[in-house]
């Protein structure tokens, strides 16, 4: 081959070599996106189930007075 085409044949593979670079580039950080996003996502979803056994035990409790106040009612006559 002479200089000239060698010359040639490099500067077409510049770009799809530069190209094929940046594409691995952004995929990394669209992974690390993701990723990121799932640490979020896994969080809320530990915050959201701590709430809900929360709810739980006040609705327990609520119950539980409720009925005690219904039996101190009755026992007084009031209820």
């Amino acid at each position: 081959m002479e200089p000239n085409t060698l010359t040639t044949l490099l500067a077409f593979l510049a770009a799809p070599l530069a190209a094929g670079a940046a594409y691995g580039a952004s995929m990394s950080g669209v992974k690390s996106g993701l990723n990121g996003a799932r640490e979020s996502i896994q969080s809320i979803e530990r915050i959201c189930n701590r709430l809900d056994e929360k709810v739980d035990d006040h609705g327990q409790r609520i119950t539980k007075t409720e009925v005690e106040i219904i039996n101190l009612k009755e026992r007084s006559g009031n209820g």
